[in-house]
């Protein structure tokens, strides 16, 4: 299965208190991060977000919103993603957010290993964005994104999802100062 890659970084970051993508973490863009762990498990790489694309300066394709869908949450840049995934005659598009510095290294290999679609879930929690998307079941997201149902787990209703119960949390995702201060201590903690 050709499977792609995105980027979830449309959030506008209010408890950070700046845009997530760009805060850095041990010197390094959150971005940059999450990009170093998702692109060697899949065959390319787009980063979904409004703005000014030039500013992540990766040399990554940045897919906007379609037009009336900004703001409209993650699910836009799914639909976004799945328009570029079918472009490149992928099967699968795997999105992750821009937040989530620690993921898994097999991720979409455990993802795709499901047929697809699928979910990551940690100690029983489920993490949407973290998830298998197939590009033939775009008719059903088109549909129920139609009846403005935007919430990622109604997309996701009957998807397998696939544990990731290790220690740290590979999904841990950085909402806050705070967060950001444990991610930089545990990368410390990591180094010794």
């Amino acid at each position: 299965m050709r499977i792609v890659g995105i980027i979830l970084a449309g959030g506008q970051g209010r408890r950070m208190g700046r845009e997530k993508a760009l805060v850095r973490l041990a010197g390094q863009p959150l971005i940059a991060r999450v990009l170093a762990r998702l692109a060697p498990q899949v065959a390319a790489v787009a980063i979904s977000a409004n703005g000014d694309p030039g500013r992540f300066g990766l040399g990554l394709p940045v897919l906007p919103d379609r037009a009336g869908e900004s703001g409209l949450g993650p699910m836009a840049g799914i639909r976004a993603g799945l328009d570029w995934a079918a472009e490149r005659g992928a099967e699968a598009l795997v999105s992750v957010a821009t937040d989530t510095p620690f993921l898994p290294e097999d991720l979409v290999a455990r993802l795709a290993a499901t047929g697809g679609p699928a979910h990551a879930q940690s100690f029983g929690r489920d993490h949407y964005t973290a998830a298998l998307w197939r590009v033939a079941d775009r008719p059903r997201i088109d549909a129920l994104f139609a009846a403005d149902e935007r919430r990622m787990r109604a997309y996701l209703a009957g998807a397998v999802a696939v544990p990731f119960d290790t220690t740290p949390d590979p999904f841990a995702n950085l909402n806050t100062p705070e967060d950001l201060a444990r991610a930089e201590d545990r990368l410390r903690r990591n180094a010794l």
